[in-house]
């Protein structure tokens, strides 16, 4: 399992428009539902029946993150308007990447934000660490990315 799926949603979001999301972005961009470790946001939605139910209906595992681990992540498409409303600049892609880096040591987004009315997601593939002679520079990194990977906190139950 190499992909992260990021979901960033409304109170106001339900499962249908949360699972047609994610089911969008699985088939817009040719990517395999087998392929999804997790489906990862802010701890604020993990509990609400939104992204977890939609979660849940692909047999994706669910794992929160802190607001404040999410806004230390740089990602492409920063917005004033969600920084202002959860206190991070965005949910989707940060969730994505954090969630790829905590699973496999560094993370690339290959899907940016796509949203619907009151949802958002974004795709992040898990990049195994490589081996490196120590002392080495390490050019594989990717410099927008930032943040401590962490244990994926479970959300639900």
């Amino acid at each position: 399992m190499t992909l992260v799926i990021g979901v960033g949603a409304s109170s106001r979001a339900d499962v249908r428009e949360i699972g047609g999301l994610i089911r969008a972005v699985l088939d817009r961009d040719g990517l395999r539902g087998e392929d999804v470790a997790c489906v990862a946001t802010v701890e604020a939605r993990a509990g609400t029946g939104g992204v977890r139910d939609a979660a849940g209906m692909f047999g994706f595992h669910l794992v929160a993150y802190p607001v404040g681990v999410l806004a230390q992540v740089v990602v492409p498409n920063p917005a004033e308007g969600v920084r202002a409303r959860t206190g991070t600049a965005s949910v989707a892609e940060a969730a994505a990447l954090h969630g790829a880096r905590a699973l496999g040591g560094d993370a690339l987004l290959v899907v940016e934000k796509r949203a619907t009315a009151r949802a958002t997601a974004a795709v992040a593939r898990i990049v195994p660490a490589t081996v490196r002679a120590p002392g080495a520079p390490d050019i594989a990194g990717d410099p927008r990315i930032t943040g401590e990977p962490g244990d994926p906190g479970e959300a639900g139950s």
